[in-house]
């Protein structure tokens, strides 16, 4: 079980909703795209209705599940489900890790949803929140990882256009949470100079809302590529692409790697561990985010039984 507790540090005080970053009328398909097909092909709405929310979505600057939701042609949970669903077998060599894609009904994949719609509120829709989040934790094995994976996952099973980049170029995980091979050059050719972004990230066919930047290569200098200019950049170019971007970074016991990554992404999620975290580390992480200005918005914690 995981469970997201309130925000270490608010980005301000009295949040409010706002409306969904990026989003704009002309990256809004006709149809709904993807998640009007899977609505309609479950029965849960009528072609009446696909027009209805496709109208409102492209008036009010929302994405069609949300828009949908908001309606109250059909709730979040059951467009959450019916969407994992339809869409179908992620295949793709993916590894079943990203529960809330191969095993949305699992109780798993609802805490994940949990922590996402808290992001999405807290976050992502805040004032004076950011579209950008890095994952970080105090050591290596709390789970740190499947939490990016997850959330990214989620939001693009929703509508959000999501861009899920492996930040840990010392023990990068992504490539094999989705299924992508690690010869092929990912982060640390753009940041080395060796590749320009195009051609690196990769969309995943079967779930067209979700894009993935694995690490490729792993360098010998992780932290001196980051602290490149070439990294911030970057996450300012594709903050126009994608309406999120989710960065895993490493564990704070390898190194400043993820303070680098927490100040270009301009906000942190930290990740613990029920039986693995030990609170006066998670604490000092929370402690060097706040003096490099890293907002971090909350907490979230795997292994509650």
């Amino acid at each position: 079980m995981a469970y997201m507790t309130d925000a270490v540090a608010e980005p301000a005080a009295d949040p409010q909703p706002a409306a969904h970053p990026g989003a704009h009328p002309g990256n809004l398909p006709d149809d709904g795209g993807t998640i009007g097909r899977a609505l309609e092909q479950a029965h849960l709405i009528t072609a009446e209705q696909a027009a209805e929310i496709t109208a409102f979505a492209r008036s009010h600057g929302r994405p069609f599940g949300d828009a949908a939701v908001e309606l109250g042609v059909i709730d979040q949970d059951t467009l959450d489900r019916a969407v994992a669903e339809q869409i179908g077998d992620p295949g793709d060599g993916w590894s079943g890790e990203p529960v809330t894609f191969t095993r949305p009904n699992s109780p798993q994949a609802e805490d994940y949803r949990s922590i996402r719609n808290a992001l999405a509120l807290r976050w992502f829709k805040h004032p004076k929140g950011e579209r950008t989040l890095a994952v970080v934790s105090a050591d290596r094995g709390e789970g740190r990882s499947l939490m990016a994976a997850n959330l990214a996952a989620g939001f693009a099973q929703v509508g959000f256009n999501t861009l899920l980049v492996d930040g840990d170029m010392r023990h990068p995980r992504q490539h094999a949470i989705f299924g992508i091979s690690p010869a092929v050059p990912g982060l640390s050719a753009l940041l080395s100079g060796a590749r320009g972004a195009q051609g690196l990230v990769h969309v995943l066919p079967s779930m067209p809302t979700l894009s993935v930047l694995p690490v490729g290569g792993i360098p010998s200098n992780p932290q001196e590529l980051l602290l490149r200019e070439t990294l911030t950049q970057f996450i300012d170019h594709v903050r126009q692409r994608f309406d999120m971007i989710i960065v895993d970074t490493p564990a704070a016991a390898v190194g400043s790697d993820y303070q680098i990554i927490g100040s270009a992404t301009r906000g942190a999620l930290l990740v613990t561990h029920a039986s693995a975290t030990r609170s006066l580390r998670a604490r000092r992480v929370v402690d060097q985010c706040h003096s490099f200005g890293i907002p971090v918005v909350g907490s979230a914690m795997l292994g509650v039984e």
